[in-house]
Formats: C-alpha cells, sequence, structure tokens
C-alpha cells in the first residue's frame, strides 16, 4: 500500500511528501520506526522524534505547526485525530485473528434447554447453563462459564475462564476479557451485635449494554435487588471494580485499578485514570475527569478534570502542588528575613 491510498484509508486532511509515494509495510512506534513503515505523534512530548524517526510516513495531527517531511525526511499524514488514524493504520496491518469454526466443541457441557445459535461458537471446556441464550457469531472461548437463565447477544466474545453468572443480561458486540466476572455478589453485610456479619442476600442482575468492552481480570457485582447496569459503549480496563448497584453512563472509559463503590451513579463520557476511587452513594454529571490515584468523595455536578484525594478541581489542584514544591523555598527566605528582622531589632535597640 502506497502512502497516498494509506492517507485515504486513515481520513488525513492533507499529506506532505519529499521523497515520492512509497510504499508502506507495516506500523510501529514513532521510536522505534524502519523505512516502510508508518507511525503516529499523539503527543507533543514526541514531536522531538520527527527528525530522527527512520519511518516512511507519519500520521499527526492538522494543527501541528511543523514540517519535516522538507529535506527528505518522513511524509505527513495530517488527521483530525492522530490516536483514531493510527488505530485505522493498526486494523490495515495487523495480523488477522483466526476465526473458530461455528459449533459446539466435543468437551463443552451444554445444559438442557440452552439456546445457541447456529452462527456461534462454543470452545472446548465451556459450560453453558440451563436455559441460557446466545447470540449470532458470538464467541465463547475455551473454560468459561455461562450461567443459568444468562443472555448473550450477537457478535460478543467471552474470553477464556471469563464467568457470567446466573441472569446476567449482555448486549450486541459485547467483549468479556480474561478471568473476568460479572454477575458474583456484591460486597453486604450487616453488622450484628456480637461483632459478627450477616450476609445480605444479593438476588438482582448486571446488564452490560451493546458495544461494552471488559478487560481482564475486571469484575462487575451483580445488585442487592435490581441492577448494576454498564451502558452502552463503555470501556472498562484491566482490573476494575464495579460494585452492585452502580450505573455508569454512556461512552464512559476506566483505566486499570479503578474501582467504583456501591449505588453509585456515574455520568455520560467520564474518564477515570488508573486507581481512581469513588465511594457509594454518589453521583458525577457527563464529561468529568478523574485523575490517576484519586478519591471522589462527593457529587461532582459540574464538568472538568478532578484531582487529588479528596477530588477537587484540577486547576486549583495544580496550583496548589506548585505551591507546595515552592514551599522548601519559602521557608528558606521567611528564615532569613526572621533573622534580618532580629538583627534590625537588636541594632535599633542598642541605639
Amino acid at each position: 500500500m502506497n502512502i497516498k491510498a494509506l492517507a485515504e484509508r486513515v481520513g488525513a486532511v492533507s499529506i506532505e511528501m519529499s521523497r515520492g509515494d512509497e510504499d508502506i509495510v507495516c506500523a510501529t512506534g514513532i521510536e522505534d520506526g524502519v523505512p516502510g513503515a508508518v507511525t503516529f505523534i499523539g503527543n507533543p512530548l514526541y514531536e522531538r522524534f520527527l527528525s530522527t524517526t527512520k519511518a516512511t510516513a507519519v500520521i499527526v495531527s492538522s494543527y501541528l505547526n511543523a514540517n519535516y517531511s522538507l529535506g527528505g525526511g518522513p511524509a505527513l499524514l495530517r488527521v483530525t485525530n492522530p490516536y483514531e488514524g493510527f488505530s485505522r493504520a493498526l486494523e490495515l496491518f495487523s495480523p488477522k485473528r483466526e476465526q473458530p469454526p461455528k459449533g459446539v466443541h466435543p468437551s463443552a457441557v451444554v445444559a438442557e434447554g440452552a439456546q445457541i445459535h447456529p452462527d456461534a461458537h462454543i470452545g472446548a471446556h465451556v459450560f453453558v447453563g440451563p436455559r441460557a441464550s446466545i447470540g449470532a457469531n458470538t464467541i465463547i472461548r475455551h473454560g468459561a462459564y455461562i450461567g443459568a437463565d444468562a443472555t448473550i447477544g450477537s457478535d460478543c466474545e467471552i474470553h477464556p475462564n471469563a464467568v457470567i453468572y446466573d441472569r446476567m443480561k449482555l448486549g450486541n458486540r459485547v467483549v468479556v476479557g480474561a478471568g473476568s466476572v460479572i454477575g458474583f455478589d456484591g460486597f453486604g453485610y450487616v453488622p450484628m451485635g456480637d461483632g459478627t456479619y450477616r450476609k445480605i442476600p444479593q438476588i438482582g442482575i448486571v446488564v452490560l449494554e451493546d458495544d461494552v468492552e471488559i478487560g481482564a481480570n475486571t469484575t462487575i457485582d451483580r445488585a442487592t435487588v435490581a441492577e448494576t447496569r454498564i451502558r452502552k459503549g463503555v470501556k472498562l480496563d484491566n482490573l476494575v471494580q464495579i460494585a452492585h448497584n452502580v450505573e455508569v453512563g454512556e461512552n464512559t472509559v476506566m483505566a486499570a485499578g479503578a474501582a467504583i463503590a456501591g449505588s453509585t451513579k456515574i455520568g455520560r463520557q467520564n474518564i477515570f485514570g488508573g486507581q481512581a476511587g469513588v465511594t457509594g452513594h454518589i453521583e458525577t454529571t457527563d464529561g468529568v475527569i478523574v485523575g490517576a490515584q484519586s478519591g471522589v468523595s462527593k457529587n461532582i455536578m459540574k464538568p472538568g478534570l478532578y484531582m487529588g484525594s479528596p477530588a477537587r478541581n484540577g486547576r486549583e489542584m495544580l496550583k496548589q502542588e506548585g505551591a507546595m514544591r515552592s514551599l522548601p523555598e519559602l521557608i528558606e527566605r521567611v528564615r532569613k528575613l526572621e533573622e534580618q528582622l532580629a538583627a534590625l531589632s537588636h541594632v535599633n535597640h542598642n541605639g
């Protein structure tokens, strides 16, 4: 595929070339660029590699104020969103995943009454419970467990050793990563007078709407009653914990280690950094960004960036962090001023 053809496929708004329309055969990172490769710059920190990369083409922002293609440099493919453009390039050059055969593997256990679409794939050692329903073109990979009365839509992919408990509901095009658990009991206990804890029965369900993607070893607890709901387009990284009766709004994303406590309502298009946490029974509005390792302990009703623990306005947090870094110098200056004042006081007193 030549540069011009690639530019069309990744949605480039313009092309700058100095060496002609060369062939592109692979995609790499910008530091690992080789002749024949396409790479990208999505972060200004990597712009310094433009002058040294050996890649043949670089996908960059249409607003990048540089022209490194002059003088024999790489071709620049300017796009609106470099991350999206490079993801399209990766699709073109990534090895195609082998599609498993349709049907049920001989070692799978399918309970009586389960409904499996003939176009679905049920892998080795999979268990499908009674009355479970699995839609067209869905892939259940080896070792997964699908509980009784669970519903899984079409074009889903359940990875090895994932567990979908009884009565859980998955929409279409849902991905559940290896080792993830959908629908285990929520963490609910009543403290008793003798110091012990009585378990609260968890009888609700989990609903994963269309186009939800769940990473590896992530857990989403069933509701105490009613449902825990992950709305359309949500993407959860590995090792994310969603507690009982939580609602996560459409197109929200959470990085690894994020944890949301029970009965919390997360707005649409929220972004949670790694290890961010939210206490229970609170709410965030749409368009909230929570920084890595931040802790949200009260409602957030204005969109924007929040950082720290407890989380607060990101700009204020950055100002405070800057002030903290200056604190040692300020303390030293105050100490010297106090010494000077003391010396002046001594002179005036003696005079």
